[in-house]
């Protein structure tokens, strides 16, 4: 494809999806100090300085950078659809003196940069929320040039452990499960993602896991436990769940109060897998 063919726009980009956990500070606290070589260290293999590298839904833009850093001084777009977010991520590559990275808000339904314009691409936890993740891919793919590589990377909820079993905290899995399928997210799909990834017509995929979500000593569960606090208080997450009756005010004051405790116990413990697909263009 030539560089002067541009993705063709959606009708409404963006309009069907939501954030199901549509809290900053709690995004903020929970995204803001992941690193690549902990979430992604399968991406990195294949980068090389000089490199342009696209990065969707990167939110606070913590994995951005250190990816900036890898093709440096390749240039390196970060987008995301929440511009508050995106002024984080600005002011942290300020901070770290990153001269070719930048953000722009855009959808990745409807990106703003002509076909094959990039050597690398990264989704992170990004098409876990949307209603069409094949469609994402499939712009992804055409963002590529000749012989580009993408990784795309999700939790896949039914890997969740935690320990000791508690119903209180068995339902605030139940209701975030409801909220994100509800929205038109999938927390189950990531595991397909090599066949996914070949219907969208990448070349050839690989398979990948990482357990980076883990929480074993006091300090982090009370961490995780805090997390679920903020997104239980926010009206965004918790106006759906009222509206469609799946709980009361009563209960969600149980539940909060039933996290708190279960952070706060020196035995506890809580873990999920990421499944990622690593994909090539022709």
């Amino acid at each position: 494809m030539s560089q002067e063919q541009r993705t063709p726009p959606s009708e409404e980009p963006g309009a069907a999806e939501s954030y199901s956990l549509a809290d900053r500070e709690m995004q903020e606290a929970y995204v803001g100090t992941r690193t690549a070589a902990e979430w992604v260290p399968f991406l990195l293999p294949h980068l090389r300085s000089g490199m342009s590298l696209l990065d969707c839904g990167c939110g606070v833009g913590s994995i951005t950078l250190d990816l900036a850093e890898h093709v440096a001084p390749g240039p390196v777009v970060g987008v995301d659809i929440d511009e508050g977010q995106l002024a984080v991520a600005r002011a942290a590559a300020e901070r770290r003196g990153l001269r070719n990275v930048r953000f722009e808000v855009a959808s990745i339904y409807d990106l703003p940069f002509p076909d094959a314009s990039f050597d690398a691409a990264l989704a992170h936890t990004l098409l876990f929320h949307l209603r069409e993740p094949l469609r994402a891919l499939q712009v992804l793919r055409r963002m590529l040039k000749p012989g580009g590589v993408a990784c795309v990377s999700d939790d896949d909820w039914s890997t969740r452990v935690v320990s000791p079993a508690d119903p209180l905290v068995e339902r605030q899995w139940e209701l975030a499960t409801r909220l994100l399928e509800h929205n038109g997210g999938s927390p189950f799909y990531a595991r397909h993602l090599r066949a996914l990834m070949l219907e969208a017509g990448f070349a050839r995929t690989e398979g990948h896991a990482v357990a980076a979500d883990h929480y074993g000593t006091l300090p982090e569960t009370r961490q995780l436990a805090q997390y679920i606090d903020l997104l239980y208080t926010n009206p965004a997450v918790i106006a759906p769940m009222l509206e469609e009756g799946w709980v009361d005010a009563a209960e969600l004051e149980q539940i909060r109060a039933g996290m708190t405790a279960w952070g706060e116990r020196p035995d506890a413990f809580c873990a999920w897998m990421y499944c990622a697909g690593v994909g090539w263009v022709e």
